[in-house]
């Protein structure tokens, strides 16, 4: 900034000298001091304002460094954050297919519930019999699976999906408890 306010003060100045210099008829009778003096100001504004530009110079070039510096940072930064965003999504793909899975299971032990006041029949008591087992098989299956997703999202620090896994994992192991129940 002091560059630019010095380089402005040297500019101003030599248009003011080149201007009584371009003004003073040199022609006629003229004070050879004082138009001596005017061309040495005007020589000293030129050093001034070349001396300004080079400094003025160094100053966008170290301007130029600190950005072009600054933004490796950030793009380094960026390619962090993108690892991080698709790791993220991963995992929440994973949980989104963990849950259409639950969602499968729970419509197939949904064909077991009754009506109250409506009993089993024995035919679906032998039919609940003998698909509860694949049915414990596969919960069983899905709570590992989020129990490892838990600990994945733990490792990642992804709190709400650890807690959102953390929380179905224990549903599907109420389930599987009651499953447990309807096994004569």
């Amino acid at each position: 900034m002091n560059s630019v306010l010095a380089l402005q003060h040297h500019l101003s100045e030599l248009e003011r000298v080149g201007a009584k210099i371009n003004s003073t008829n040199l022609t006629g009778d003229i004070d050879v001091e004082f138009i001596q003096k005017l061309m040495n100001r005007f020589a000293e504004c030129g050093q001034g304002i070349s001396e300004e530009v080079q400094n003025f110079s160094m100053h966008l070039q170290d301007a130029q460094a600190r950005a072009e510096s600054v933004a490796q940072e950030v793009s380094r930064q960026a390619e962090v954050f993108k690892i991080r965003r698709d790791e993220q999504n991963e995992k929440l793909e994973q949980f989104r297919l963990l849950g259409e899975r639950v969602g499968e299971i729970n419509a197939a032990i949904s064909l077991f519930r009754r009506p109250p006041g409506q009993g089993f029949t024995d035919e679906d008591r032998a039919a609940l019999a003998s698909n509860i087992p694949g049915l414990q098989g596969q919960l069983a299956a899905l709570i590992t699976e989020l129990q490892d997703l838990r600990n994945s999202a733990r490792g990642s620090r992804m709190r709400a999906l650890e807690r959102n896994a953390e929380s179905l994992a224990q549903s599907l192991q109420a389930v599987q408890a009651k499953l447990r129940d309807l096994i004569p």
